[in-house]
């Protein structure tokens, strides 16, 4: 038979294999609903022996205006009379959508824990959380550790009712003579948590009245699977990784996307979603040339078979000066060097070169919106920079020969207009770190 005290010696059990419990204060996130009123019942009666501090947060999401106060003062009546302190948080306006009340209530919680100086924050997640959790993973499409689904601990997040079912939280309530809040948005079908809670898993229990402990089993395994894989994908990265950037060569195929994840977390400190972490391994599949990828906090650059991933680097400033260019005279502009000369440069000369119009001023300046390349084709400039995988900061500071009617003839290393040049004059450019060539042409 069940009972609230069998049910404590089964989450006691599970909060020690997996170590989730410490003596001091700890965050209890308490909305009024019935898995959480009975993760204070539970915590409050074994807080003693623990050597517990318990503290209860409750955050409004002002989804129910007229009910949430009603909801605060009922939580705090409950930490009163299990000698817990209160904090109540309440979100600025109503959350746009699931997420981002998440996001408002776990920054509350974090809040909160700081205050205290708790380390841990204990929700009342419970096994039937979890079926629910796995089965939404799965119909998006998830990897083997969207299926491992809620852990027990994660970072700060401690989530001891993973053993048990909502059942055992109703009856720990009703034992102790406690009716909890009842959440009715919790039964409208607008919710894909709803959907999945009231219509996917009864249908599913037809087929196995045990699915949620099934579901739950699931999880552990796919956990289990997932953590190995992890550490391969770490040993992996590891042994790649050298002052210079990952060397793609190093990483075997089926490691690769884990570890380049990995690596992504540890330069930025940003996760990446499944269409990120696509893009990614598209890129570091090819070893072809060099390319580029802005990624959600920052960018990868490939360089053959190498990689360097970090926080995308702030945009150089364009160069405020449009400078003429003189014959037989060197300019400085932006680290280039460029020249004008009459004599047709050899290609072991000058590092790039074309031929320039027979007449008028010419004048290296950077590019400005709406600039196209002279001529029939009128190709964008913008257009030129992508096709090259030209960095998006190196763009402003990247030289184009214009005409005195603001005509582009070149965009210095990419493309000539389709004009008809001069076989008299030539214009010679020489990029930052690479000078041999540009200079007085030779008699």
């Amino acid at each position: 038979m069940v009972t609230t005290r069998s049910v404590r010696t089964a989450v006691l059990a599970y909060v020690r294999e997996h170590d989730l419990l410490a003596p001091g204060p700890i965050v209890l996130a308490v909305s009024g609903g019935a898995d959480s009123t009975a993760l204070l019942i539970l915590m409050s009666s074994v807080a003693g022996p623990l050597g517990l501090a318990l503290h209860v947060a409750h955050f409004d999401h002002r989804l129910r205006p007229r009910a949430s106060a009603r909801d605060a003062q009922f939580v705090a009546d409950l930490a009163q009379q299990h000698g817990a302190t209160i904090r109540v948080g309440r979100a600025d306006a109503r959350p746009k959508s699931e997420n981002e009340a998440r996001e408002l209530r776990y920054a509350f919680l974090r809040r909160a824990a700081r205050d205290v100086g708790a380390t841990r924050i204990a929700t009342g997640h419970t096994r039937d959380d979890q079926a629910e959790t796995v089965l939404l993973h799965a119909t998006r499409g998830s990897g083997i550790a969207g299926l491992a689904g809620m852990r027990p601990r994660r970072d700060d997040i401690i989530r001891p009712f993973l053993c048990i079912g909502r059942a055992e939280t109703a009856l720990v309530c009703r034992e102790a003579g406690i009716a909890p809040r009842e959440d009715p948005t919790n039964r409208t079908t607008k919710y894909a948590r709803n959907r999945m809670r009231n219509k996917v898993l009864p249908e599913l229990e037809r087929i196995n009245p045990q699915v949620r402990l099934a579901l739950a089993r699931l999880a552990d395994a796919a956990a289990a699977a997932s953590e190995a894989a992890h550490g391969a994908a770490v040993e992996a990265l590891d042994a790649a990784t050298t002052p210079d950037g990952i060397a793609l060569d190093r990483l075997a195929a089926h490691v690769r996307d884990d570890a380049l994840a990995i690596a992504w977390m540890r330069a930025t400190g940003r996760a990446l979603a499944a269409r990120h972490r696509a893009a990614l391994g598209t890129l570091a599949s090819s070893r072809a040339g060099s390319a580029a990828l802005d990624l959600p906090g920052g960018e990868a650059v490939r360089e053959y078979g190498w990689l360097r991933l970090g926080p995308a680097a702030e945009p150089l400033p364009a160069p405020e000066t449009e400078v003429e260019l003189s014959e037989d005279g060197v300019i400085d502009w932006a680290g280039w060097r460029i020249g004008l000369t009459r004599t047709r440069p050899p290609d072991a000369t000058a590092p790039l070169w074309v031929a320039a119009p027979a007449e008028g001023a010419l004048f290296v300046r950077s590019r400005r919106p709406g600039d196209r390349l002279s001529g029939h084709l009128r190709i964008k400039v913008q257009d030129l920079f992508t096709d090259a995988k030209v960095p998006a900061r190196d763009r402003a500071g990247h030289p184009l020969i214009a005409t005195s009617a603001g005509a582009i003839w070149w965009v210095v290393g990419l493309k000539r207009a389709d004009g008809e040049p001069s076989d008299s004059r030539w214009i010679v450019a020489s990029p930052p770190g690479s000078h041999a060539g540009v200079g007085a042409p030779r008699a």
